[in-house]
C-alpha cells in the first residue's frame, strides 16, 4: 500500500476534497497538527488493480 500525505488549511477544505474524490481515495489517518488537517490515505484504484494481478 503506498500510502499518501495531503495538508488542507481547515476542516472545509478537507470535506471538499473528501467529496471530490472520496471513490477513489481510502483515509488510513486523520489528524489536526498545528490548526491543519493532514489526512493519510492510499489510492483505492491502485491497490484493486494490485489484488487482481494476484489471483
Amino acid at each position: 500500500m503506498n500510502e499518501e500525505t495531503k495538508e488542507f488549511p481547515d476542516w472545509t477544505a478537507y470535506d471538499n476534497w473528501l467529496i471530490e474524490n472520496n471513490s477513489k481515495y481510502s483515509i488510513t489517518s486523520l489528524n489536526e497538527v498545528d490548526g491543519k488537517i493532514v489526512a493519510v490515505f492510499f489510492d483505492k484504484t491502485v491497490e484493486a488493480e494490485g489484488e487482481k494481478s494476484a489471483d
